[in-house]
């Protein structure tokens, strides 16, 4: 049951959701509470296993990469023959999250359908001879890091209480810092851990000319350049002043925590482990946040 999940993109959901979370806290949204409101986060939810079980069926059959087939045999052997169903589950999955996203903000559920496009654009189909954005060194991770950081951020600043598109611009200017700041930071996240994930895929990315960090450099020296970057976020949180104090230690304290736990589990497969790693994080990070709350009489 647990591979079946991985299978259908619910770690990658579990993922996205901590994605979403690590922002809400630094940037401190909402200020008053350790969780962002529950809608936004099944908003997030839904969203990123709808369109993470979309991406790995594609729209039709014929499209599938046989890149990722090799890469992960067992989870194709559970995917192809259930091709057709997945595609329904995940557009039902995706018009329940564009539902959910509708309770708080109407702009939300245009969010979900962009990110289903983003998706289809990121790797529609097998490699021909002009390489997708999939195949290309840094675009690969930067289009996923800065996809995945960007649709967190306008879901957060979409769920606010108060939130209005006429004064999105003057909160935005305001608290400019605390958004670059905290953008930065899981954008960054994002970007080491999708690197991470190239581990796996390294034999079958060389085949089939996709040009991945570990393609470039070898699985050992991205696997020690990602915890040097946990580190360095670690340790820029630590003096981001402009984030709340509270969040970014914990934060720091957190990606630490994982990134040991990681090394010291040293799985054979990588991506299943760095999907899961990241929600207990920010559950971390909100008891902490939970904790630290004043008391009121």
């Amino acid at each position: 049951m647990v591979a079946v999940l991985g299978h259908l993109g619910v770690w990658a959901g579990l993922y996205a959701l901590a994605a979403f979370i690590c922002f809400s806290q630094l940037a401190g949204l909402p200020a008053d509470a350790p969780l962002p409101r529950w809608e936004a986060m099944l908003c997030v939810f839904l969203t990123a296993t709808g369109v993470y079980s979309l991406d790995r069926v594609k729209l039709i059959s014929r499209w599938l990469d046989p890149a990722d087939v090799q890469a992960q045999p067992e989870r194709y052997q559970f995917l192809m023959p259930r091709s057709v169903r997945v595609r329904v589950m995940a557009a039902v999955v995706l018009v329940a999250a564009a539902l959910v996203g509708y309770t708080f903000h109407p702009l939300a559920a245009a969010l979900i359908a962009l990110s289903a496009l983003g998706t289809v654009i990121y790797a529609p189909m097998p490699r021909r001879r002009t390489a997708r954005i999939k195949d290309r060194l840094w675009l690969k991770n930067l289009y996923v890091a800065l996809g995945m950081t960007l649709f967190c951020a306008l879901i957060a600043l979409l769920a606010r209480p108060e939130a209005s598109v006429r004064s999105l611009p003057g909160f935005v200017l305001n608290s400019w810092a605390v958004l670059v700041l905290s953008f930065t930071t899981v954008g960054f996240r994002i970007l080491l851990d999708a690197a991470l994930c190239d581990i796996d895929d390294e034999p079958t990315d060389l085949r089939f000319g996709t040009d991945t960090f570990a393609t470039r450099l070898g699985g050992k020296p991205v696997w020690n350049w990602a915890g040097f970057g946990r580190l360095a976020i670690a340790a820029g949180l630590v003096v981001a002043r402009p984030l709340p104090v509270t969040a970014r230690i914990g934060w720091a304290a957190a990606m630490v925590l994982g990134m040991i736990a990681l090394r010291w589990r040293h799985p054979v497969r990588i991506r299943d482990t760095v999907d899961l790693r990241f929600l207990p994080e920010a559950c971390f990070v909100a008891i902490v946040l939970w904790i630290s709350q004043p008391a009121h009489s």
